[in-house]
């Protein structure tokens, strides 16, 4: 039977972390890379038998250890499915189970221990795993709702203008030149629209403009109680009379440039996906922004040991892990200390899961885009 706290999340957020931080060993973590998504239940089987070895290496009573993997062959059996995820990560405790689909490269995985191992998970807390996508061009305006895995229309959102000349047809914008003669000639129920002394090009920004301003109105009423970002595609020069306007927030900065028109949604999803990974999320530039500027004040430590202890005792406000490092050992919760000596546990992934336990953020980040040259850093509460 699947354990009572069950469910999977195709996007990972720290609200979800906080009870894997707190849950009770053993703890199975298996990481499934899907190369061919069609194989899901093979890949997960495999990963049965492999985490079978661990439970056996760790003498794990056989009742404990088949009821950890009860829910694990029920989710095999299932054949879950159905995105474009690249790995599949697994983690079951007592009570517990919880399964995520991921996006991007990950190593495979199969590890029974006190704790689970969340640093996978952690690496992919850098970017934004919700965000909104705007098609904007004259003739089909959309709004999409995306994860790393799936791009879907936004339901309900009637109030967004599809395109300029159906919206030119059912109302008459006000102020639509700055510079006004004479009125022009009738179009639609365009009545009275003045020509001025303003060039074609001038005439058509100002529709535009005007057009766009109603486009706003509609995507920031629809997004009023969502936080990710909205990423625009669109033309340059009419991105850049939209981002005026736009009052929604936040915006990616970087756009998909080129008309929208007749791409498929999932190129346009895929597109997105590489600004949102060129991008890292508003709070881990600032975690990043706070470890640069108290480098080398009792604020910030890039000292293993610190970092543990500090970890433990509930002062690691922003922890930042570099994905190919590693500090084995063991907490002595007597001494309040890490023993070198034993080799039982990865601190840094230890450190992650006391940081999570205390509201605190973790993220793992590459080698390269660590804020300073070292395997770990971490900025303190006090």
């Amino acid at each position: 039977m699947i354990a009572e706290d069950t469910y999977t999340h195709e996007a990972v957020s720290f609200a979800d972390l906080k009870p894997l931080a707190t849950a009770k060993g053993p703890c199975l973590t298996a990481v499934v890379p899907l190369p061919n998504p069609a194989q899901i239940e093979t890949q997960i089987k495999n990963a049965i038998r492999g985490l079978q070895k661990k439970l056996v290496e760790r003498a794990v009573r056989p009742d404990t250890g088949s009821g950890l993997l009860a829910p694990i062959e029920e989710l095999a059996a299932a054949k879950v499915g159905g995105t474009w995820a690249h790995a599949l990560i697994l983690l079951s405790s007592p009570g517990l189970f919880r399964y995520y689909l991921m996006h991007g490269p990950f190593k495979e995985l199969q590890a029974v221990e006190d704790r689970f191992q969340i640093r996978p998970l952690l690496a992919t807390l850098a970017h934004e795993a919700r965000f909104h996508l705007l098609a904007l061009s004259q003739k089909n305006v959309r709004l999409f709702h995306c994860t790393q895995h799936r791009i879907e229309p936004a339901a309900h959102s009637e109030t967004i203008p599809k395109s300029l000349e159906a919206w030119m047809n059912s109302q008459q914008p006000d102020h639509m030149l700055a510079s006004r003669s004479s009125a022009g000639p009738s179009v639609g129920r365009m009545k009275g629209v003045v020509s001025g002394t303003s060039t074609d090009r001038e005439r058509e920004d100002e529709y535009l403009a005007h057009f766009f301003k109603e486009v706003d109105k509609g995507v920031s009423a629809h997004l009023r109680n969502e936080t990710g970002p909205l990423v625009l595609a669109g033309v340059e020069y009419k991105l850049a009379i939209y981002r005026r306007l736009n009052s929604y927030r936040p915006a990616l900065e970087s756009a998909i440039n080129g008309s929208p028109d007749g791409l498929p949604d999932r190129t346009l999803h895929q597109r997105a996906m590489e600004l949102i990974e060129s991008t890292f999320t508003e709070r881990l530039q600032k975690t990043i922004m706070d470890v640069r500027e108290h480098a080398g004040t009792p604020r910030s430590s890039t000292d293993p040991r610190t970092v543990v202890q500090a970890a433990f005792q509930g002062r690691v406000l922003d922890l930042l892990v570099a994905d190919n490092a590693e500090y084995w050992g063991a907490w002595n919760e007597g001494t309040q200390d890490v023993d070198t000596g034993n080799r039982r546990e990865e601190l840094l992934n230890t450190a992650a899961l006391q940081t999570l336990q205390h509201n605190g953020h973790a993220f793992v980040l590459k080698e390269s885009d660590m804020p300073v040259k070292a395997a770990v850093a971490a900025f303190f509460r006090f």
